[in-house]
């Protein structure tokens, strides 16, 4: 959502694992800068922090760690790219 004045914008990262069931913590990243902490997994969907971000191009990732690296693997999504 575009901030008046062209001042940036909100956004509230969503993402989905699968594996429904994987166990892990997802970090929501605007390119090497994380937004806010490490999320928990719930039913393979996790909802990051409601962020504010500057004017400009910004590039979303989310990084998948799972709690049983023996039965999930670590990943990361595309990259999202947009323009506030």
């Amino acid at each position: 959502m575009p901030l008046p004045l062209g001042l940036g914008g909100i956004v509230i990262p969503t993402a989905r694992v699968a594996p429904t069931n994987a166990a892990g913590t997802l970090q929501f990243k605007d390119g090497v800068t994380n937004l806010g902490g490490p999320v928990s997994v719930h039913g393979g969907i996790a909802v990051g922090p409601i962020s504010v971000l500057a004017k400009g191009q910004h590039q979303l990732t989310a990084v998948f760690t799972p709690t049983q690296p023996t039965n999930f693997k670590p990943s990361t999504s595309n990259t999202l790219t947009f323009t506030f």
